[in-house]
């Protein structure tokens, strides 16, 4: 069994991160996507800095601290999002398991749940080291099987014995969302071992409660999504006393320390 590191590292309120995110996401992605942003926030990143699985920039929008040196992703229509998004210096159309640049290009890799909706991970994990320097950092959200145990949806329907339902709920879940390696964090740990990595920090991150929030106001994220097959993105509009009282509601879920979160937060060094 792999060692799980737990940093005392103080993390910061996610509430600033939440307030951006509440301007550019359905409630649902914002509530998740803060409790991200507020680890991320807690590493120093030298540059240049790679984003592997950039998409059409949202999470650099809200986390906003950085100007990103290059971002990837293999969908041409986030590319081209992402290229006006003013985030990136410069954007990348290609698979993270088979990077165009390189070796030993960037300082420091950051992926925010994306390995897990690539098939065979192992290759994007392999390519990360290989065009990290030498002493260079990744820092990676991944998601874990233990998302599946805490869905508020699928685990009432087990409860009132639909397992059958809540199976399929799982099956379409995942081909809507690409979720495609959803596994133990210690397989994810091993991989990046096996790599060549060096483990810093390893700490469970989006707790069991901002998951339940996720999956239960999911729906509600449709009609922010109705302009995304024609313009690339979503389009969300939510006055300030909306976005004071959502964060009244919702921030104390996102800004406790997780105890046993659905998700890893990773840091981890290549060697000099």
């Amino acid at each position: 069994m792999n060692k799980v590191f737990h940093s005392t590292i103080k993390i910061n309120s996610a509430e600033k991160y939440f307030r951006k995110f509440l301007q550019i996401a359905p409630l649902s992605v914002a509530v998740w996507r803060a409790v991200e942003a507020r680890y991320l926030s807690t590493v120093k990143l030298p540059h240049p800095i790679l984003d592997i699985g950039c998409g059409f920039g949202e999470f650099a929008l809200g986390f906003s601290d950085i100007v990103v040196d290059v971002g990837i992703d293999i969908a041409q229509k986030d590319i081209d999002i992402a290229k006006q998004c003013g985030k990136y210096k410069k954007v990348v159309l290609g698979d993270a398991r088979k990077m165009p640049f390189k070796n030993e290009t960037f300082s420091s890799i950051f992926s925010i749940s994306t390995f897990e909706h690539i098939i065979n991970p192992q290759k994007v994990i392999q390519e990360t080291y290989r065009v990290l320097k030498g002493g260079g950092i990744l820092v990676a959200t991944i998601e874990t099987e233990a998302v599946d145990r805490q869905t508020f949806y699928r685990g009432f329907l087990e409860k009132i014995g639909l397992q059958s339902a809540s199976k399929f709920l799982l099956k379409k879940y995942n081909r809507l969302f690409h979720r495609n390696v959803i596994v133990n964090k210690n397989i994810w740990l091993r991989y990046l071992k096996n790599a060549g990595f060096s483990i810093e920090r390893s700490e469970d991150i989006i707790s069991p409660s901002v998951v339940k929030i996720y999956d239960f106001f999911m729906i509600t994220a449709w009609l922010s999504q109705i302009p995304r097959p024609i313009i690339g993105k979503r389009i969300v509009y939510r006055p300030a006393f909306i976005t004071n009282i959502l964060t009244k509601i919702f921030l104390p879920f996102m800004d406790k320390k997780e105890t046993n979160g659905t998700n890893l937060f990773i840091v981890a060094r290549k060697p000099k």
